[in-house]
Order: C-alpha cells, then sequence, then structure tokens
C-alpha cells in the first residue's frame, strides 16, 4: 500500500505540475506579440467534426468551400461560414489526397494544391484542376471529375535529403494573381517565403504533358513566420498573406497585406498585423475589400473555428 500511496501522490503532483504549465502558458501564449498592431479575430462559430483538419478556403457561386489536409481522402466540403455546419461533400474521382493545403481559383477553375511537404522527402506537387461549376451543381455525396492534373517543382530544392520539419521546402499558400498562380514556400527554418510564380497557360501544358514545371523562386519575403495560406483581392490589387510564428502549441498567429503593383509584390509597403487569439488558423479568404474569412484546424484542446477580421481603413494600404 505504502507503494501504491507513493504512485498515486507523484501522479497527482504531475497532474498539478502539467495543469499549471499548461494555464499559464495559456494566459502567456494566447497574447499576441506586440511587436506589431494588432488585430481581433471575431470567432464567428465552431467548424463540425467533418472538417476539423479544415486547411483552404475557396469562395465562388456565392458558395465557401474547405479542405482538409492528408488523411481524409479526395473530398472538398462546402461549408456555411454561419452555422458551421457543412451543407455538401464531394468526392473527386481518380485522384490522391496526399497532403492538400491550399485552394486557389479562378474564373471557372478551382485549384486544389497538393503541395504540403513537412517531412521534406516530396520531389514535386500536384495542382488539381476541377470546374466550379461542376462543383456548385453537385449533389451532397456526389462524385465529379478533376479536368486535369498538373505537377510543379521547387528547382531550388537541395538534392540532399531533407530533415523533417527542419527545411524551408514546405508549401501551404497559393493563389491566382492575374494570370498566375502564385506559389508561397513555407520555412520552417529560416521563417521566410520564397514566391514562386507559374503561367496558368504553363499548368495546362503540363497537365496535357504529363511534365513537371521546374519553378524558381522570384522573391524571398521576410514574412517572421510560417505562411499557411493567402488569397488576392484583384479589386483591390492587394495580397493577403496568413501565417503563425513557430511556437508547437500556443500559435500566435498574423497576417501580412502586401500590394501587388505592376504585377510584382511591393514588399516596401507591405503591412503586418498580429491576430487575437492563438491557435491553428490555417486558410483566409477576402470577403469584400475591409473583411477577411479564416478557418483554424482542430489542435491542442481548441476546436475548428471560423473567424472573422475586420479591416478599417487605416489597416489597409495607403
Amino acid at each position: 500500500m505504502t507503494v501504491l500511496k507513493w504512485i498515486v501522490k507523484i501522479g497527482m503532483w504531475g497532474l498539478l505540475i502539467s495543469s499549471t504549465v499548461a494555464v499559464s502558458g495559456y494566459f502567456y501564449w494566447s497574447r499576441p506579440l506586440q511587436n506589431y498592431p494588432v488585430l481581433d479575430i471575431k470567432i464567428q462559430t465552431l467548424l463540425q467534426n467533418k472538417v476539423k483538419e479544415t486547411s483552404a478556403l475557396a469562395q465562388f457561386g456565392g458558395q465557401i468551400w474547405t479542405a482538409n489536409d492528408s488523411g481524409d481522402g479526395a473530398n472538398l466540403y462546402q461549408i456555411n461560414e454561419q452555422t458551421g455546419q457543412v451543407i455538401k461533400q464531394v468526392h473527386v474521382n481518380d485522384v490522391i489526397s496526399y497532403d492538400w493545403e491550399e485552394l486557389a481559383q479562378d474564373a471557372d477553375t478551382l485549384f486544389v494544391m497538393d503541395c504540403g511537404n513537412n517531412r521534406g522527402t516530396r520531389d514535386s506537387r500536384t495542382i488539381i484542376n476541377i470546374n466550379t461549376g461542376d462543383l456548385m451543381t453537385a449533389d451532397d455525396g456526389a462524385n465529379v471529375a478533376a479536368v486535369n492534373t498538373a505537377r510543379f517543382s521547387m528547382a531550388d530544392k537541395p538534392e540532399e535529403a531533407l530533415t523533417m520539419f527542419i527545411h524551408d521546402y514546405d508549401c501551404e499558400a497559393s493563389a491566382v494573381v492575374d494570370e498566375e498562380l502564385w506559389v508561397l514556400s513555407k520555412n520552417w527554418v529560416n521563417l521566410q517565403s520564397r514566391l514562386y510564380r507559374m503561367e496558368l497557360t504553363e499548368i495546362a501544358k503540363s497537365a496535357a504533358n504529363n511534365s513537371v514545371i521546374q519553378v524558381t523562386p522570384t522573391q524571398t519575403l521576410n514574412v517572421d513566420g510560417l505562411i499557411t495560406a493567402a488569397d488576392y483581392n484583384a479589386a483591390t490589387n492587394q495580397l493577403v498573406l496568413l501565417g503563425y510564428d513557430d511556437n508547437l502549441i500556443y500559435k500566435h498567429p498574423f497576417i501580412w497585406i502586401v500590394a501587388v503593383e505592376n504585377k510584382d509584390l511591393n514588399w516596401d509597403r507591405a503591412k503586418r498585423f498580429n491576430l487575437a487569439h492563438y491557435g491553428q488558423w490555417e486558410s483566409i479568404i477576402w470577403q469584400g475589400e475591409e473583411e477577411l474569412l479564416l478557418t483554424a484546424e482542430a489542435s491542442w484542446g481548441t476546436p475548428a473555428r471560423v473567424g472573422i477580421v475586420a479591416l478599417t481603413s487605416p489597416t489597409l494600404l495607403d
């Protein structure tokens, strides 16, 4: 009995210590970093458990769509951003979901970016092209066919093997800007992000020829964090980047708003804002000119959520 009492006592002390660390960590790390202006995320609703790994957002025809990252299969979900409920689930036939991380779009095509590379083992990434009209008219539980698939590779990736989570060749963010698909790297080590650009016509040729597009970075951005999503507002010529810091548990999210001038990013005019409160916010899209819609995946005791960030005139680029 004496041994049992000691085991129970040690267990209780361990529980007390871990709880104290967790609670104190919450109050410390959930505060946004103060070295940049802070914007509040208004939690709009919790997401249905079916999309608890939400990692991408797109909007077309008045519909909001999301996708889970690895582990779910080749499924896309239309959601109600007001209630968090899944309106319909659509399966994409004959494609693989290795690590879907982003949804980008032009007038009639949804580009599903199977580009995640946490492990550092991928030589090429896949772009799955789907007609948005097929998704809008599909019934819940329906199957749709991809128009085609293309592949790209980061040509500057070193030949030697990379170490999981200790490399700069991950990828979770992309957006269509004019007639190009822009892809941004997620750099685990130096906390920068490289911009890669592909012509949409080049993507179509890759799909037709079953070839791999070799892309080199055109710009390196000092984002000071891990970039997880991007979206372009053609009305204001502004790109928004979403990311968070490299804290393992209480992630500090942030956004960068960057002017696109003459089809190039003007990083000299970029503005960063930290977001409150903490969480693994993974996806973002513009809602008009002064509002952003975000989703966070379930992580470390926090459920998957939908949030809104309101932008006032002083927040936007001059």
